[in-house]
């Protein structure tokens, strides 16, 4: 029931119930010789009392179903901008944030930094021990991810085992860290699938943009996946970027 079939039925329920007083007395003081005055004192209570009731449980219901819609509203905004696998934010979404944030720091003269992470020799971690495996370390590795960036900084993945993190205002020194934190604590950390040790590492390509103005999505991603090219064909587990 929306809003306002809500308020016809209680307009109808408030109109039943003024006119089913009258008319209940009128019939009752035909039956019994009773005063009309008396059975209003009685069921003008009980009728008001019923509708009360009526309108409590109508109330109620109609909270209910509004909780139901928003938890089905939020649950449906999640999985149109989260990443089934690892939680983050998926391709779509963090296109749309970069979108924002290319337009605020034009607005404001704001800097931006950008950071693309690819998983060293995947397709061999996949092709050799299954995609179950592969998809645990891409769990894993997004966390640590998430636990190397800032509050303000947005991690997304950009598909298979690419992630871009767009870091809104941020300094040379301030992206630069940021990327060796991620690789060093990739390097660091061991692994463990099915109570095996298993080493990962990184390869990040780090870009920081004092002036937007002329910038471009496309160019963005363009730059940041440049400088990625760069670390990989230098030999992988290393952050190559121009900051």
């Amino acid at each position: 029931m929306n809003w306002q079939s809500f308020r016809y039925s209680l307009a109808f329920g408030g109109l039943a119930v003024g006119l089913a007083v009258p008319l209940i007395c009128i019939v009752l003081s035909s039956i019994w010789d009773v005063d009309g005055f008396a059975y209003l004192t009685l069921f003008i209570p009980a009728l008001f009392a019923i509708f009360g009731f009526l309108l409590g449980y109508l109330m109620d219901k109609l909270s209910e179903q509004k909780k139901t819609l928003e938890n089905i509203n939020s649950s449906l905004k999640e999985q149109s901008i989260l990443d089934e696998l690892t939680g983050q934010y998926n391709r779509r979404h963090i296109l749309q944030e970069l979108d924002k944030e290319l337009d605020r720091a034009r607005r404001y003269k704001h800097t931006l930094a950008g950071i693309m992470i690819d998983v060293d020799d995947f397709k061999k971690i996949n092709d050799r021990h299954g995609h179950l495996f592969g998809d645990h370390i891409l769990k894993e590795v997004t966390k640590i991810f998430d636990h190397c960036v800032r509050t303000i900084d947005i991690l997304g993945r950009y598909g298979g085992d690419e992630f871009i993190i767009l870091l809104p205002e941020a300094t040379p020194d301030t992206a630069g860290v940021v990327a060796e934190r991620i690789k060093n604590a990739i390097h660091k950390h061991a692994f463990e699938v099915k109570k095996k040790k298993f080493k990962v590492t990184v390869s990040v390509g780090a870009q920081y943009f004092h002036d937007l103005t002329d910038m471009s999505r496309v160019d963005f991603i363009d730059k940041i996946d440049q400088a990625l090219y760069k670390a990989k064909a230098a030999g992988k587990d290393r952050v190559i970027g121009h900051l």
